[in-house]
């Protein structure tokens, strides 16, 4: 089972030890408004953008396959609740997953392989979109229709890795667009702080999620944006990626 689920899923990318500029300068907000609609304070939660420093951790290329969960469900894990039809498409990310069933597979990937799996923090995520110069894609600054599943695209959701050209800096993929990602972190305000129980993981309250996805306008594919969501909800747009401190 080790080496068949190993085989399933995608590569971790090591990031080291870094300072990034996270979140959206508050000159940029009444832009964001005028370019992708509502108001600047529609923004606001993006806001102050401020350095922050993560330590040396490892994240998934891509989010998390339904080939690489059918090997947890196989085992006895929690299926999706529209598994059946997700099971014929095995290179595709895996959605549907409340965020209970995402850490219950990170505990479950961790054990195969012996790594302290979970999900990333909020500022992991976005440290593997942006790199260190606070780009607004993962490509750059300007958005190119090509590399990314958003809704302007009028695409079914496709096989992760389908758009290797939108590669970060650190060569993760998917991250603009495809499907919404679950993080470790708690929906709460800027200025982000590692330390202040945002990313325990029994806290109660709402988790934030990341990346947009291919119903959303490419507005939500920005680096900075973010989301949030009932950990026990699912939706046909959200999945997850894995990672770990090294």
């Amino acid at each position: 089972m080790t080496s068949l689920f190993a085989d399933a899923l995608d590569a971790f990318i090591a990031i080291p030890s870094h300072q990034f500029l996270m979140g959206t300068p508050e000159h940029d907000l009444s832009h964001l408004a005028k370019q992708y609609g509502g108001t600047r304070e529609s923004y606001r939660e993006e806001s102050p953008q401020h350095t922050v420093s993560v330590a040396a951790y490892a994240i998934g290329r891509t989010p998390v396959s339904v080939a690489a969960y059918a090997h947890f469900v196989a085992a006895g894990g929690t299926p999706p609740s529209n598994w059946l039809a997700q099971s014929v498409l095995p290179d595709h990310p895996v959605v549907n997953v409340t965020w209970p069933m995402a850490q219950a597979f990170a505990r479950w990937a961790g054990s195969q392989l012996q790594l302290p799996l979970r999900l990333p923090t909020e500022s992991e995520w976005e440290a593997a979109a942006r790199g260190t110069d606070g780009r607004q894609f993962p490509w750059g600054n300007t958005w190119d229709a090509t590399a990314a599943a958003v809704k302007e695209r009028g695409l079914p959701l496709p096989a992760v890795a389908s758009f290797p050209h939108g590669a970060s800096p650190w060569g993760c993929l998917d991250m603009a667009g495809t499907v919404w990602e679950w993080t470790q972190s708690l929906d709460a305000l800027y200025p982000y702080q590692s330390d202040d129980g945002r990313n325990h993981p029994d806290t109660p309250g709402r988790r934030i999620i990341r990346g947009g996805c291919y119903v959303n306008p490419h507005g939500y594919a920005r680096t900075a944006c973010r989301f949030r969501m009932d950990p026990v909800l699912t939706n046909p747009f959200l999945g997850m990626r894995l990672a770990y401190t090294t």
